[in-house]
């Protein structure tokens, strides 16, 4: 949701502009022209305690490799599997890295066409414990609703994208994993028509968002995982009915280095993460969603066949911490039954009554709501009689404008933070007195608030 980016030129005038100013990083390559170079990242997806995928992308047709070796040991170097990089899929490739070894740092490299390119910084990521419960010490950090202007350099404070500054405080804290929870990346609707030169107007969005110079550092922090919300997967408050939903998912593949999307024969973005004994239960709130105005009593934000697939999920689940990740907001209500209040889980009620319900019935621990979307940040808690109450944090913006006028929001006290802000969510604790710690912080790394939730608190009495 949130606001829509607004341009003061005709869509004709915007796409002759767009031809000649936009980063033609998808152009073909003459003859002669000068090796590639890397565009954006390196940036590593979540690991397992074998398996890791890389990211990034290039500004020409190359040869990618990585040399990797567990940190400290520069004599054990490996080599994986050159992949090829093309104009096709927007000179983006994931190079995935197998056989390592659990709980160990690697240092890494990146090779273009056999040459190691230099970056004046380590690149690390760390496996996952070889016991896939093990309590750790994790560091999330979250945010939603990344806007970069096309023209970043020369802008003034209140313009609709800025205080990129932002990015590098995010990266100072080291999280393990940056969860970006939607709008990462905002389409103009000049990207989207002609529907015949979409698609290479969004891969020139994603391109230029990516090599955003600012961007870099916190590309190559930790470990990535996204979900999407209505800006990254169309135009404003898009839905089901969206045209381009196949593109704009088969380009979030392309950018993103998550674990899974979908299931077989279900399209969408959805997945699981473990980490540990916490894991993330990752939602598609867009591919498969109804318009919010529906008055059809059945309408579904998530669709049949996810829902399933998330009850079944939470279900099978061992993790301490269970995090159900979305763009909309998922627990908070209208503000009266005349006003929507926005996007978010409240304008289905029956899908969502029923879901609330079922996790009852089924006595399932842990569980704690991440969104994003709504230009602003703060927590909500609902009470649920006989249990244990849920929790929800709203996390927005990155770098986006905050919205000007919050919808009315029963936020806890002292949690609602409307300035750009980022947050992040600490697991710490032996087995058996684990704690989730989370924080909003402003562009400069100021803390603004704090809350702590014991594992106890969070099970069935």
């Amino acid at each position: 949701m949130g606001e829509a980016a607004r341009f003061p030129v005709s869509g004709l005038a915007w796409r002759a502009l767009r031809r000649l100013a936009l980063p033609c990083l998808l152009a073909l390559q003459t003859a002669g022209a000068t090796a590639a170079t890397l565009a954006g990242g390196p940036m590593a997806g979540p690991a397992t305690a074998e398996r890791v995928g890389v990211w990034l992308m290039t500004d020409a047709p190359a040869q990618v490799q990585l040399e990797y070796w567990p940190q400290g040991q520069p004599d054990s170097v490996r080599r994986s599997a050159p992949v090829s990089v093309s104009a096709e899929r927007g000179h983006t490739a994931r190079v995935d890295l197998d056989g390592l070894h659990a709980a160990t740092r690697y240092a890494y490299r990146v090779l273009l066409d056999g040459a190691p390119v230099e970056l004046g910084e380590a690149l690390t990521f760390t496996t996952a414990p070889a016991d896939p419960l093990a309590p750790r010490e994790l560091l999330i950090a979250t945010a939603s609703c990344n806007y970069i202007p096309d023209e970043p350099y020369a802008l003034p404070p209140d313009s609709f994208g800025a205080g990129f500054e932002i990015f590098d405080t995010v990266a100072a804290q080291r999280p393990e994993v940056m969860l970006w929870l939607g709008d990462n990346i905002y389409y103009r609707d000049s990207d989207l028509e002609p529907l015949d030169e979409a698609a290479a107007s969004m891969h020139r969005r994603w391109a230029a968002t990516r090599s955003f110079a600012p961007l870099q550092r916190l590309l190559r922090t930790g470990q990535h995982v996204a979900i999407w919300d209505d800006h990254d997967y169309g135009p404003n408050n898009s839905n089901r009915d969206f045209a381009l939903k196949a593109t704009a998912l088969a380009l979030f593949q392309d950018y993103w280095a998550n674990p899974g999307y979908g299931l077989p024969g279900v399209a969408g973005t959805f997945s699981r993460v473990p980490l540990g004994d916490v894991e993330l239960f990752l939602l598609d709130d867009r591919y498969h969603r109804d318009d919010d105005a529906s008055t059809d009593p059945a309408r579904t934000m998530l669709g049949a066949a996810q829902l399933a697939w998330l009850k079944d999920a939470l279900r099978d689940s061992r993790a301490t911490f269970k995090l159900v990740v979305n763009g909309s907001r998922m627990l908070t209500d209208r503000p009266s039954p005349e006003q929507r209040g926005g996007e978010g889980w409240h304008n289905f009620p029956a899908e969502r009554q029923a879901f609330l319900d079922w996790l009852g019935a089924e006595r399932i621990d842990g569980v704690f709501f991440v969104s994003g979307d709504i230009h602003y940040t703060h927590l909500t808690e609902r009470e649920r009689p006989g249990t244990y109450p849920l929790t929800e944090l709203t996390c927005s913006p990155l770098t986006a404008r905050v919205h000007p006028r919050p919808f009315p929001v029963r936020a806890v006290p002292g949690t609602l933070v409307t300035q750009r802000n980022f947050c992040t969510l600490q697991f710490a604790g032996p087995a058996g007195a684990r704690e989730l710690h989370v924080a909003a912080w402003d562009a400069a790394g100021t803390r603004l608030w704090q809350a702590t939730f014991p594992a106890a608190r969070l099970r069935t009495p």
